[in-house]
């Protein structure tokens, strides 16, 4: 979300009138705090570092994994011990000391996770806690409760599902400066900066997503792999690229958050036609797929990493513990690297060992198909929806006359909102920002299909490869505006 032009509003609505919590996500904390606000220039300074006591706990001497009980950005590695939170130097071996937290929160840290510029921390309530300024000096390091709209002033929020398995992400102009699209373009990272937490559920095939200038609910999904049946064992995000392995050391990538999925329209200007080569382009939609990643040629574990290296899109460096010859460590790689490569460390391995196959097993685990069918008539025709999931951009939109069909596709993405929305679909209306796809072929061969088929797609979609609609959907109900459809769960 394009959030500079509004930032500076932040301080003033901060200092002069602190938010309230809302009541499902109140915590013992109060901290207003700078997370919103313009960031400091990264420097290298260390002021304040020494003033903290030397850690008293035996800790790692490196941080080489990103997770909730120890993480890095590309100036501090952190650490977690019972609820407690220690600090060093990234490139340094050693040299913990002890974080000095609020008084709410020492003792009560239950997972931490840090990118960029941000560092999120959650207590025993799975109540999100952001600490500000974590690429500068510790001494203007400082924390905030503030959650979700509006303008990251919201009363606090939760992980979702209270899930172990989250993590934070954030993708911002200082570091990543440009994010590339599917045609090939390349688009600033915002005005500002891109933050989600991203937690999986129980059973590893729900990706939700929560936006500190989001409604303060956990409705927001980005699918898993295979129209978001894939079930993970982990998840790791950096810079909005995320990283997801399942039982059998199976894995994919994908780059996806809000804005790149095309739910910003206030901000943004999206498109589904072909951008590539285009002067000015819009960011091309559908956003970018996940992307399977090689196989590991060794054991692994459910401990997986992702972290930034750079500027762009694909400065980012996969890295999976496991062990090589007799040796426990990582194996790592770049994000578009064909081979991975072992880094020994001798370290007991922390993760659960999975069952890593040569072959792809991707689909012997999967989620049950989403239960949500949609039918009903349009002119002459009729037209059907299946297995409609939320968090899955494309479904086949099937159109039916006189014993032939017609196979389009229904994208649709969430829009931007500002009141909370139930998860999932219930009897709350939830729009959508949506399209129908005519494919080429039909176009080309238009005067093949029965009457019923071609008067729709000549006189509703002006023969047009895209449509731009709205598109609401309940629990019972789905309504495609321009197309003037309406269909009935079956």
């Amino acid at each position: 979300m394009l959030r500079s032009l509004l930032a500076a509003s932040l301080l003033t609505a901060v200092t002069l009138a602190p938010a309230t919590p809302a009541a499902a996500t109140t915590g013992p904390c109060q901290l207003a705090g700078t997370a919103g606000l313009a960031d400091l220039i990264p420097g290298n300074s260390t002021l304040g570092l020494s003033a903290l006591q030397p850690a008293a706990v035996e800790l790692p001497s490196q941080i080489n994994l990103r997770g909730t009980t120890g993480t890095f950005n590309r100036r501090w590695s952190f650490a977690l011990r019972e609820g407690r939170m220690y600090v060093k130097e990234a490139s340094t071996t050693g040299g913990w000391r002890t974080m000095a937290l609020p008084a709410c929160l020492a003792g009560h840290v239950t997972g931490i996770s840090v990118d960029d510029d941000e560092l999120v921390a959650l207590d025993e309530g799975g109540n999100i806690y952001t600490m500000d300024h974590a690429l500068n000096a510790p001494w203007t390091w400082n924390w905030t409760h503030r959650y979700g709209a509006p303008l990251w002033l919201g009363g606090g929020n939760t992980v979702p599902y209270r899930s172990a398995r989250w993590t934070w992400s954030v993708l911002s102009p200082g570091e990543d400066k440009v994010w590339r699209d599917t045609a090939g373009n390349d688009h600033p990272a915002g005005g500002a900066k891109v933050s989600h937490v991203f937690a999986l559920s129980d059973d590893g095939s729900r990706i939700t997503y929560v936006d500190p200038w989001l409604p303060a609910d956990h409705s927001y999904e980005m699918s898993t792999p295979l129209r978001g049946r894939f079930q993970a064992q982990a998840l790791s995000t950096a810079a909005s690229t995320s990283f997801v392995i399942n039982r059998y050391g199976d894995m994919y990538t994908r780059l996806y958050d809000f804005d790149i999925a095309g739910s910003d329209k206030v901000f943004f200007s999206y498109s589904y036609e072909d951008q590539r080569g285009a002067t000015f382009p819009k960011i091309q939609l559908p956003a970018p797929d996940w992307m399977r990643q090689p196989k590991i040629p060794g054991q692994v574990t459910d401990r997986i990493s992702i972290h930034k290296t750079g500027v762009g899109s694909d400065a980012r460096e996969l890295r999976v513990e496991g062990s090589d010859q007799g040796h426990a460590g990582y194996w790592s790689k770049t994000l578009t690297a064909s081979q991975w490569t072992f880094t020994p460390t001798d370290e007991p391995l922390e993760g659960h060992v999975l069952q890593n196959t040569p072959s792809d097993r991707s689909t012997d685990t999967l989620a049950a198909p989403s239960p949500y069918h949609f039918a009903g008539a349009l002119g002459q025709a009729n037209a059907r929806v299946r297995e409609f999931d939320v968090a899955v951009e494309g479904t086949p939109l099937i159109l039916e006359a006189d014993g032939q069909e017609l196979q389009l596709t229904l994208h649709t993405v969430d829009g931007l909102r500002q009141t909370p929305q139930a998860p999932g679909l219930t009897s709350q209306p939830r729009s959508f920002n949506g399209s129908v796809e005519v494919p080429q072929a039909v176009l080309d061969n238009l005067d093949s299909y029965r009457p019923a088929l071609r008067d729709l797609v000549r006189d509703r979609l002006k023969s047009a490869r895209f449509t731009d609609t709205d598109v609401t959907v309940t629990d019972q109900t789905m309504t495609i505006a321009r197309l003037d459809l309406s269909l009935n769960r079956t």
